[in-house]
């Protein structure tokens, strides 16, 4: 795994996760359909 960051700007290397709710995810498969703006967090009730 590349642990270089992006530098701003840059596109994301396509990935898939899945949601909540079951429902898997590929980027290029939502950038085919327009804009995607992506959010990272910790997650709750962690440090960082």
């Amino acid at each position: 795994m590349n642990e270089t960051p992006l530098r701003v700007g840059t596109q994301a290397p396509d990935f898939t996760a899945t949601a909540n709710d079951g429902v898997t995810y590929r980027l290029s498969e939502l950038l085919a359909r327009g804009h995607v703006a992506l959010f990272f967090y910790p997650g709750n009730n962690t440090p960082g």
